[in-house]
């Protein structure tokens, strides 16, 4: 990243560094580390954005990186904490921190309920003239998936139409719309021709 920035993980609205409105840092991260604040008290304006290159003690880091400990140069006094470590002196490396793995447990859903889709073989939704009545399939006799009921008033008392779809049915019937006050019924079908 060309230069630090806030995001405000509430909206994902991005803030630069002097238009920030926080009063102070807990944490920050990027994608190499994670950094803690020792002293919160501090304001935005005082705190010091060079948390990777720290000396000061402002940052603590979390996870040590390994590729940055040992470079090319250090081959000389690597051999002498050898001998060092041989001596029973110590070790002064920091410990690694062990972090649980970043992904949670594979997830597991068993095969017929997720061909369901509702819980238990139904599932219903009310809007406000409307209610939705949703079916697995092949759990209803008549191979109903879906019912909506659409009513004339708020109370749900009066039906306009009630539409019924179908899957799976030798007469390859897909929707039936009824009109209970006149007493009329229109069904569509598959057409056979693909």
């Amino acid at each position: 990243m060309p230069e630090s920035f806030f995001v405000e993980p509430s909206t994902g609205r991005r803030y630069n560094l002097d238009e920030a409105p926080y009063y102070s840092i807990e944490a920050i991260f990027n994608n190499k580390n994670f950094w803690i604040n020792m002293d919160e008290t501090r304001e935005i304006k005082e705190i010091n954005f060079d948390f990777e290159n720290d000396n000061t003690g402002e940052w603590e880091y979390v996870m040590i990186n390994t590729d940055d400990k040992k470079g090319d140069d250090d081959d000389e006094n690597a051999e002498e904490d050898e001998d060092d470590d041989d001596d029973g002196a110590g070790n002064n490396e920091e410990e690694v921190l062990d972090m649980p793995p970043p992904w949670s447990p594979k997830l597991f859903v068993n095969k017929d309920k997720f061909a369901e889709l509702c819980p238990k073989g139904e599932k219903t939704v009310f809007y406000k003239k409307c209610r939705v009545e949703f079916y697995s399939d092949c759990k209803q006799v008549d191979g109903l998936v879906k019912k909506v009921t659409i009513y004339e008033d708020y109370k749900k008392i009066i039906v306009k139409e009630v539409r019924s779809y179908f899957k799976h049915r030798r007469d390859k019937l897909i929707l039936r719309r009824r009109f209970p006050y006149r007493f009329t019924t229109i069904e569509h079908y598959e057409s056979s021709e693909k």
